[in-house]
């Protein structure tokens, strides 16, 4: 078969095939990155209603509920610029598998009318050295921030002794469980992600864009990309058969159609001699010789048979003849 697939024409074909299979996996591709970015979008939409109070979601020393995760909410207090963190190698979304640049997010605690204070990820720089992720870029005074809100990361396990091996002031993580050793507030256990502030003089160019972990996929978008893989895999299944068929001999012959007979009625088609198959010679004959003894039995009967008075040679029997005596009778 390998010899058969090596001709010029299964080749040339072949060719097409993977030509015309890698511009149908690039669709699929598209329509499946089409999913995941409309997906995303339906998903904002739905968990973006109106802003609720963060006091009514979570509060200090509480564990984080599984439905304050992409809530949106507002809160009002003032920025604690003097504890301000970096959050090293992080892309400007918070998405796990997000693309782009990694660079630093701006991680601030807002302190609350209650004495608390809610991590808030205010921003997102390309260099720890930026004016931006200095502390005195931060806004002074009450301010109203709107955010969604996450659960904290979870720590890092790391042998005994060993660290992130970051400069000061820098985490690896956004970790409930190393902020409450650098920041003197109770501290609820999770986090803003900053979509608006108000005044709004002090909010970093930069802002993080929020992204679900496990963004949903639009299914239209997600129906048309298997529908391309699958057409690409068609073609070269297509190929395949087309030659193992050539090199079986059998590509282009006509199979006969099961039930097909003459015109004398549907399958009932005569077995032709010619056709070299031995059982439709063998009942051929078969049908031959019976057809040749009828014929002889019909014969010898006809032979054999009593002649008809009416055919005699000899005339027929007139009134006033009397008939021939009965061999070994009596006249009357």
């Amino acid at each position: 078969m390998l010899r058969t697939a090596l001709r010029p024409r299964w080749l040339i074909l072949l060719v097409l095939v993977l030509a015309a299979a890698s511009v149908m996996a690039r669709l699929g591709q598209w329509q499946f990155d089409r999913a995941r970015e409309n997906g995303g979008k339906q998903q904002k939409q739905e968990q973006r209603g109106p802003a609720v109070p963060l006091a009514g979601v979570l509060t200090a020393r509480h564990t984080f509920p599984a439905s304050a995760a992409g809530k949106l909410v507002t809160a009002t207090g003032s920025w604690d610029a003097g504890h301000q963190l970096l959050v090293a190698d992080r892309p400007a979304t918070t998405s796990a598998n997000g693309g782009g640049p990694k660079g630093w997010w701006l991680l601030t605690p807002l302190q609350l009318p209650d004495g608390s204070a809610v991590p808030v990820v205010r921003g997102w720089v390309a260099s720890a050295g930026e004016p931006a992720a200095s502390a005195s870029a931060v806004p002074t005074g009450t301010v109203t921030v709107t955010g969604v809100m996450q659960p904290a990361e979870e720590p890092v396990v790391r042998p005994p002794g060993q660290t992130a091996g970051l400069p000061a002031g820098q985490l690896d993580g956004v970790d409930v469980t190393q902020l409450i050793k650098v920041w003197p507030q109770p501290l609820l256990t999770g986090f803003l992600v900053l979509t608006s502030q108000e005044p709004v003089a002090g909010t970093p160019a930069h802002l993080v864009e929020y992204s679900s972990a496990d963004s949903a996929l639009a299914l239209q978008n997600l129906s048309y990309a298997v529908q391309w893989f699958l057409f690409a895999a068609f073609g070269l299944f297509l190929w395949g058969r087309l030659v193992r068929e050539d090199h079986r001999g059998t590509l282009g012959r006509r199979r006969p159609v099961a039930g097909a007979g003459p015109a004398g009625g549907p399958g009932t088609a005569e077995p032709d001699p010619a056709a070299g198959d031995p059982q439709a010679v063998a009942g051929v004959e078969a049908v031959a010789g019976a057809e040749a003894v009828a014929g002889a039995e019909a014969v010898a009967e006809g032979v054999l048979a009593e002649p008809d008075p009416a055919h005699d040679p000899s005339g027929p029997v007139g009134d006033d003849e009397a008939p021939a005596p009965a061999v070994g009778g009596t006249h009357p």
